[in-house]
């Protein structure tokens, strides 16, 4: 039994997802279905690179994973399959790959448009992603959908600022529960500290962290604390509480570092 994932912007009034997952099971015998995520905010390729870049390495290799976001094709955004670690990727090549993928993936092909069901132009989904989501399952031979191609379109993610004694980070995603995750790895972080002190700055000066927790719960309820989670990037957290809410913290909002002597 094989796993398609799907990983969409649509909601819960929608049929589109209802549809899609119908004609997977249609043209592959035996799949399991699983959804990525269904909460994306529409037309956020860099909320759905997030959570497929943190999701997809714990499915089984040979998986194949269909994102939904923003998916209408171009001359310069076409459809694409792409391969890497052993895992397929379909969906709109609009920069959300390369935020997906560190390195230069192993393969890339560009599919074409499906000419024989004109009622489905709007809706490649359907027209395209899922026959070649079943060819994949079925088959397993990438090279004969479509014209390789060498490149995906580049779309450089948003990184920290590293000045001498501050680095300033930003929200790249709000969780279910109102934590900020932000752009800054456990590696650059501790690169950067050299045994200094260090303040995170919320809210400007407002709250102040000076640790990282390990637990949500080594802090009091309703105290704000700083932890890395399992995507290995800073989170700012409330234990018990809606920070993001309570802040109004938004993604994109600025999160200091100040680094101090000893």
């Amino acid at each position: 039994m094989g796993v398609i994932t799907i990983c969409s912007d649509w909601n819960d009034r929608d049929y589109y997802l209802a549809a899609l997952k119908g004609r997977l099971l249609s043209l592959c015998k035996d799949v399991q279905i699983v959804d990525l995520s269904s909460n994306i905010e529409s037309y956020n390729i860099s909320q759905a690179a997030f959570i497929v870049k943190n999701a997809y390495h714990y499915y089984p290799k040979g998986s194949i994973h269909i994102i939904t976001v923003a998916s209408e094709a171009s001359a310069k955004h076409p459809h694409v399959v792409v391969y890497n670690k052993g895992h397929y990727f379909i969906g709109t090549d609009n920069g959300m790959f390369n935020l997906i993928f560190r390195d230069q993936p192993e393969a890339i092909i560009q599919l074409p448009a499906n000419d024989e069901e004109p009622n489905l132009l709007n809706f490649p989904e359907l027209a395209v992603f899922a026959p070649a989501a079943a060819y994949l399952y079925n088959k397993g031979k990438m090279p004969e959908l479509g014209n390789k191609v060498d490149t995906l379109y580049n779309m450089l993610p948003i990184r920290a600022l590293i000045q001498e004694d501050t680095m300033t980070g930003k929200v790249i995603f709000i969780d279910s529960f109102s934590n900020a995750i932000i752009n800054i790895s456990k590696d650059r972080f501790y690169s950067s500290l050299e045994g200094r002190d260090f303040e995170i700055l919320v809210q400007s000066n407002q709250h102040l962290i000076t640790k990282i927790s390990h637990h949500y719960n080594d802090v009091g309820e309703g105290d704000i604390l700083a932890l890395f989670n399992s995507a290995n990037l800073l989170e700012i957290a409330m234990n018990k509480g809606e920070l993001c809410k309570l802040l109004e913290i938004d993604t994109n909002s600025d999160i200091r570092v100040k680094f101090h002597d000893c």
